[in-house]
């Protein structure tokens, strides 16, 4: 009986021991800890797909696309630069090097290579997004085996020269501006902001107070009979420009090609904006157009250039563009 005790004590003891030290396959592996990154060390990423490279530098503070020197993003440029920065892998998918099922083969990944000078900080590749469309599917660079990195940005990095650039081509706080010319051809229209007093009640027969404060003003647009614009649409004309992006770049075309302009807004304030449109693209239903704030010529999509070229024709029809 003794015996029994001791070949059970001795197989308990096994049974511990295994339930301590034994790992479960799901977990039986080491995740590489990934280097933290300063963002602000990043000078430069190179995203490459099928063979084709898209180079990004950043120069004095701002990112550009080479070799071209074109403006970047600004938001889609921060986004990739909080993949880079926080990459972490989250599990082990796959040790089989069966990559095409991940999109992580030689035509379907993208290659990203994050630079500090001339030394790549971060390099790995990305592949489709997981099923649960929480995780992207990844590779290490010199690591074969396939993980899970934490959210999905594929479509982040999955760019073209065209959908990386800017698209802004006016840009201005719309309470700065307090002056507005439309011209059309041989004529224009012209809007000016003004502080007018707000009209009160008529006063007591009594004394005034000798220590009345200021007269209470208003603020208006007036056009140039003095007559007030409707505040609301003044507005959302400003509002519009004031942060206007463009539907696409037109790099086929140059200057001498677009023309006379068929409408041109002159915008005034402690810095004075313009933007010229040009006759409309039939084919693809878009405006060529030229900004102060952009050396390049780009499109505009034709709700939006309508709505700036109409914007007032229900003023000019009550009193008349005035001759330039």
């Amino acid at each position: 009986m003794k015996k029994e005790y001791i070949i059970l004590a001795v197989i308990i003891a096994a049974l511990t021991l295994y339930l301590v030290f034994h790992k479960p396959d799901n977990i039986h592996y080491q995740l590489p800890r990934l280097s933290v990154i300063q963002q602000n060390v990043i000078s430069k990423i190179e995203i490459i797909k099928d063979g084709k490279t898209l180079g990004l530098i950043k120069k004095d503070d701002k990112w550009r696309i080479v070799p071209e020197q074109y403006p970047a993003d600004t938001e889609m440029i921060r986004r990739m630069l909080d993949v880079i920065d926080d990459l972490a892998v989250t599990a082990l998918v796959s040790e089989s090097e069966n990559y095409v099922r991940y999109e992580l083969d030689d035509k379907n990944r993208i290659h990203v290579k994050a630079f500090k000078g001339d030394d790549i900080i971060r390099e790995f590749y990305i592949g489709k997004a997981a099923p649960s469309f929480n995780h992207t599917f990844i590779r290490l660079q010199t690591d074969p085996k396939v993980y899970h990195a934490g959210n999905n940005f594929r479509s982040g990095f999955d760019q073209t020269m065209e959908s990386l650039r800017d698209k802004t081509v006016l840009s201005f706080h719309q309470n700065d501006i307090h002056e507005v010319l439309i011209e059309k051809g041989q004529q224009q229209i012209a809007f000016v902001q003004k502080q007018i007093p707000v009209e009160k009640k008529a006063e007591s027969a009594e004394k005034p107070n000798q220590n009345t404060i200021a007269p209470e003003t208003k603020q208006v647009w007036q056009d140039a009979s003095g007559k007030d614009m409707d505040l609301l649409k003044m507005n959302t004309f400003l509002s519009r420009l004031s942060k206007l992006k463009c539907k696409k770049y037109l790099t086929d075309k140059t200057r001498d090609d677009l023309g006379d302009a068929i409408c041109t807004v002159h915008l005034k304030g402690p810095n004075e904006y313009s933007i010229s449109l040009f006759a409309m693209d039939e084919d693809n239903q878009e405006y060529p157009a030229i900004s102060s704030q952009n050396d390049y010529i780009f499109a505009l999509d034709k709700t939006t250039a309508d709505s700036i070229i109409a914007a007032f024709d229900e003023k000019k029809e009550e009193t008349g563009l005035r001759p330039d």
